[in-house]
């Protein structure tokens, strides 16, 4: 198997599990957000932190899947 059609075969995969990585990155900044309005800003910035590691791994992803 060469490169481009190792690359195709895993397309559909990356794109799975980029779309998993948005579904999870809306429902923590969700939590973190709720934390923000009660006060809880200990909690929350560590959601919102989680929030950006997840952007970033997302955004790795599309760069291979697009690539």
């Amino acid at each position: 198997m060469d490169t481009s059609e190792f690359k195709a075969s895993n397309k559909a995969e990356l794109s799975s599990l980029g779309t998993a990585l948005e579904e999870i990155t809306e429902r923590i900044v969700k939590i973190a957000d709720s934390y923000a309005g009660q006060k809880l800003d200990g909690y929350a910035h560590d959601l919102y932190q989680a929030e950006r590691s997840l952007k970033s791994a997302l955004r790795s992803i599309r760069k291979v899947r697009n690539s």
